[in-house]
This record gives structure tokens, C-alpha cells and sequence, in this order.
């Protein structure tokens, strides 16, 4: 409404801070806001946990780095790069902790808590926010990101729906622009594809999930890797033995990794396909066809090859309750993926009734931002802890 004061909004900030001072002056001006929640994080640890499990952000997280420690870079990735996240960061006490603005541009400083510190902080950090950045990047500029290590990688957790138990991580991409702050998969893959560079991205985002393996971040937890391969990609007559090399050096069982075929093109060479998919199995790997939905282009051909799991697209998992047409496609493919043997999991699960949704319909496993969001290697052992206890209490709730 024109003339309401802009913090009016509800928001929920997540506090961490060292000292007595910052914890009473946080306090203190939070309560001159209306519609206002603070949740104080404990430790650096426990804001990651929260951070790691919830299924919705916080508006803006309160930090003092040197209470952040180590776990500083963790809490800046979970709090950017992804679509919508809308997280602003409000950097407490001293600055020299804080090297990472590069990567979180809508973040304000604040070093003396004057009389309306807060409101002045809120404001500079929803003027600086970049909302959707401007991802127009040219060819140089994304050769230029491969060569200098600036693509990251995220991991998001796949469940079991009969039980919860945890089974999988999807290995995703980030780019980290100097000006743009960490950008998710949409605003740069597509273009890195159509520029011929799909190869030597899926190469770069490869070689830092198995290392991340390798250096004991996410091989103790006892979970399987799902990494994405684009279709010309798997063609390469080299990218399958490149594969077998980088996982042998890392120590990781072919059976512990699911190659996830994503389409941007058209199915044009089934045959060299079905030749790629015959080996990727003989080898002892998953094989799933990822991101199936109403758009996907000759779907059922891939069906008559030696795949082992159907992801569904997102958008087919949240529209099919509103749409006739979409509930339809998504029935029939369910029909399909359960006569060839397929594991069918569900992407973009956000809430409660899509879970029982899927549940009823038979799907077998999960994915979305209600199990956990895309998360730094660091963070998954907090998510898997957090994800385990809260498991147990719906279990005990289930029984009771």
C-alpha cells in the first residue's frame, strides 16, 4: 500500500554474533520493527543446520565473522545462488573477517549500533540486492570462469519416500561472478552449452565433486553421486573412459555414481545412445533420464534402454494437481516408467502435500527444497544429521 512503511513486511532474521554488545543491540532494534522474527543461531554450526534443512529462507542473516569462524564461507553459500533465495546479509562489528562480498553482492556493513542502525541496515541491504542478475555472458567470459576454478559445486539430497532414508546427492553447478555475485545453473549452463562448452564444464563440475569425495567431505557419509551429463556429451567416444579414469583416481564405486542424462537436444542418435547407455551399465553405473515432463522430446524411445531411474521434472510435480492435461502425462509416465523397472523420482518437493502426493501416486524417491536445499560439501553432514533427527520424530509420531 502506497505511503506503509517498507518494514511492514514480515522478516526473519538469523543471528549469530560474539558478543553481549551486538546481542543486545540486535535486540533491541529489532523490537522497533513490526512483523519482525529473530532467531539466534546458537553457533556457526547450528546456523548451518538451519540453513541446510529449512524449506524456505531467512530474509537476511545477522553476522559478527569472527563468530562465524570457520564455517563463514559456508553460511555465504547458503545464503546465495539460488533462484529467488532473496537472503541479504548484514555484516556486524569488524569488517576484516569478512573477504566475501565478491560472492554476495546485497551484503551492508555495520560497525556502531546507532540509534536506528537496523532500519539503515535493511534499507541499504534491500537497495544493493542485484535481484535477478543480468547473466548475458559472453564466450571469453565463461572460458574465462572454467580456466580460473570459479565453477563451485552443490550437492542436493535425494530420500527415500517409503521411509526417508537419505540415498543420493545431485552434484549441481554455480558460477561465481566477480559482479554478479554466485549464479545459478539457469542463468549460465544453457548458455555454456549453446557456446560448445558442455564438455569442458561437465569435466570442471566432475573433477571438483569427485575430489570433494576423495578429500572425505561427502565419502564418509555413505551416500551415491548423481552428476549430469548432457546428451552430446555422452556421446564423446573419449568422455566415457575420461569418466572411468577421474573415478578410479578419486576411489569411488562406479555403483555409487548415477549419471543423470539431461536433454537440451533432441534424441537424434539412438543408437550411438543406446551403445553409451549399454557400456555406462556394464561398468556397474546408474542411469537416469532427468527432468522428464510434458516438454521432454521422444521420452518413451529412452525407455527401451538400459536406464535405471526416471527424475521428474520439477514443474510436472507442482502443476499436475491444477492442470488435467499435465495430470494425465504425468500418470501415464508413471504407467511407463513402472512397466520398464525404473526407480521414478520426484523433483521440486517444497511441502508436506506434495511428499504425500508423490507418496500415493507410488514415486520411490525425493528431491526438493522440503528434504534440503543445494548445499556446499561442508554443509552435508549437518544436513544428514539434522535430516536423521527430524526423520525420527515423524516416526515416532507416525507410531503413536
Amino acid at each position: 500500500m502506497e505511503g506503509e512503511s517498507k518494514f511492514a513486511v514480515e522478516r526473519e532474521f538469523l543471528v549469530l554474533y560474539a558478543t553481549d554488545t551486538w546481542n543486545s543491540a540486535i535486540h533491541a532494534a529489532a523490537s522497533t520493527l513490526s512483523n519482525v522474527r529473530v532467531e539466534d543461531a546458537g553457533s556457526a554450526r547450528g546456523a548451518v543446520r538451519r540453513l541446510a534443512a529449512r524449506g524456505s529462507w531467512y530474509t537476511h542473516i545477522l553476522v559478527e565473522p569472527s563468530f562465524a569462524g570457520d564455517m563463514l564461507p559456508v553460511l555465504v553459500s547458503l545464503s546465495s545462488g539460488e533462484p529467488g533465495s532473496g537472503t541479504a546479509l548484514v555484516v556486524v562489528g569488524d569488517q576484516m573477517g569478512w573477504p566475501m562480498k565478491s560472492t554476495h553482492p546485497n551484503t551492508c556493513f555495520v560497525v556502531t549500533a546507532t540509534a536506528n542502525w537496523l532500519s539503515d541496515a535493511l534499507a541499504a541491504s534491500d537497495d544493493s540486492n542485484p535481484g535477478t542478475p543480468d547473466a548475458d555472458l559472453s564466450v571469453s567470459a565463461m572460458r574465462e570462469a572454467i580456466s580460473d576454478q570459479r565453477i563451485t559445486t552443490r550437492y542436493q539430497p535425494i530420500v527415500r519416500l517409503t521411509d526417508r532414508v537419505p540415498l543420493c546427492l545431485e552434484v549441481l553447478a554455480r558460477l561465481d561472478h566477480a559482479e554478479r555475485g554466485t549464479l545459478p545453473p539457469d542463468l549460465f549452463v544453457p548458455q555454456m552449452e549453446q557456446a560448445g562448452l558442455a564438455w569442458p564444464l561437465t569435466q570442471t563440475v566432475i573433477r571438483r565433486a569427485f575430489a570433494e569425495w576423495g578429500d572425505g567431505k561427502l565419502a564418509e557419509i555413505g551416500l551415491s553421486l548423481a552428476v549430469n551429463f548432457p546428451l552430446d556429451v555422452l556421446l564423446i567416444p573419449s568422455a566415457l573412459t575420461w569418466l572411468e579414469a577421474q573415478r578410479e583416481v578419486a576411489g569411488i564405486p562406479a555403483s555409487s555414481i548415477v549419471i543423470e542424462l539431461t536433454e537440451s537436444q533432441p534424441v537424434t542418435e539412438l543408437a550411438g545412445l543406446a551403445e553409451a547407455a549399454a557400456r555406462l551399465r556394464a561398468l556397474g553405473y546408474g542411469l537416469a533420464i532427468d527432468d522428464v515432463g510434458p516438454h521432454t522430446r521422444e521420452y518413451r524411445a529412452l525407455l527401451d534402454l538400459p536406464f535405471t531411474a526416471l527424475k521428474l521434472d520439477k514443474n510436472l510435480v507442482r502443476e499436475a494437481p491444477m492442470d488435467d492435461a499435465i495430470q494425465y502425462f504425468l500418470l501415464d509416465t508413471l504407467k511407463l516408467a513402472r512397466r520398464a523397472g525404473l526407480r521414478i523420482v520426484a523433483e521440486g518437493i517444497r511441502d508436506a502435500a506434495t511428499w504425500h502426493r508423490m507418496a500415493s501416486l507410488g514415486v520411490d524417491q525425493a528431491q526438493g527444497y522440503l528434504v534440503g536445499r543445494p548445499l556446499p560439501a561442508e554443509a552435508v553432514p549437518l544436513w544428514l544429521l539434522d535430516w536423521r533427527e527430524r526423520s525420527q520424530v515423524l516416526a515416532d509420531q507416525t507410531v503413536r
